[in-house]
């Protein structure tokens, strides 16, 4: 079986798990090593069934359990020099898991083939990922301050997209945040609003995409609802598979079959 699985999402954890064919990777791993261990659980699934956990950036809601994941584990975790340097500041210790490569290189794991693409964000070499194999292929952008002309080409003809809907613009302006705080979200290195998010989706749809996942929503400056309507009214009702991802694990994964079908819905 093939799918997407959202394990958290958000400014308190963002971690994924991504199967395709008989290859599953974890993407970040902003949440406990325990919590992990639960939500893989209701899958069927078990930590050592993994073949690489695949980091986006250093920030702490990306590398929560990452400490006591390289404790416990072997598997091989990858991230750019940039996001590497940044950790083994504090954690000397993941350097045995570390397997570090270029921002925009592209890597194979356990035959899927993984392209990281360089993202504008307040990190040391943040990428996004694309990862083909078993038959389908994934687009992964989060945490980027805008879609780059090379990132919305890299991820055309993904079949799944994820794609950060972090902030709705009116709500961040008169939310409770400072200015300084809005300025930094909203600047080319923070973070995709409902709008961007939306336009990106359909540029995404045009060109291949079945699947739809809304990622990184705000919990104080968004809402699901908000941000699901922005990109339906940009889909206009596109033959597309849309979800939410929510703070917490999804319920249950998202398969992935060869034909997609009309429908919105929340994670």
């Amino acid at each position: 079986m093939s799918f997407y699985y959202s394990v958290a999402s958000g400014s308190s954890g963002n971690c994924a798990v991504w199967q395709s064919g008989e290859t599953s990777v974890l993407i970040d791993l902003g949440v406990s090593v325990r919590a992990l261990n639960q939500a893989l659980h209701r899958i069927d699934m078990e930590i050592p069934n993994l073949s690489a956990v695949l980091l986006t950036h250093e920030h702490t809601d990306h590398i929560k359990g990452l400490a006591t994941f390289v404790k416990k584990y072997e598997l091989p975790v990858y991230a750019t020099f940039g996001t590497g340097a940044a950790i083994l500041q504090k954690l000397p210790q993941a350097k045995k898991n570390f397997r570090l490569f270029a921002g925009g290189e592209t890597f194979f794991v356990d035959g899927l083939r993984v392209q990281s693409m360089p993202i504008s964000h307040d990190a040391a070499e943040p990428v996004a990922y694309r990862i083909d194999g078993g038959g389908h292929q994934l687009g992964y952008v989060t945490d980027t301050g805008f879609l780059s002309d090379e990132v919305q080409q890299t991820i055309c003809g993904c079949d799944t997209v994820v794609l950060e809907s972090n902030h709705d613009v009116d709500m961040l302006r008169h939310g409770p945040y400072p200015f300084y705080l809005q300025q930094r979200i909203r600047g080319k290195l923070g973070h995709l609003s409902n709008e961007a998010c939306a336009d990106g989706a359909l540029k995404a749809v045009k060109n291949g995409a079945k699947r739809l996942v809304l990622a990184h929503l705000s919990d104080k400056n968004n809402n699901p609802l908000a941000a699901l309507r922005c990109t339906q009214r940009a889909l206009r009702g596109a033959d597309c598979e849309v979800y939410v991802a929510p703070r917490g694990a999804m319920e249950q994964p998202i398969p992935l079959t060869e034909e997609g079908a009309p429908c919105c819905m929340f994670g």
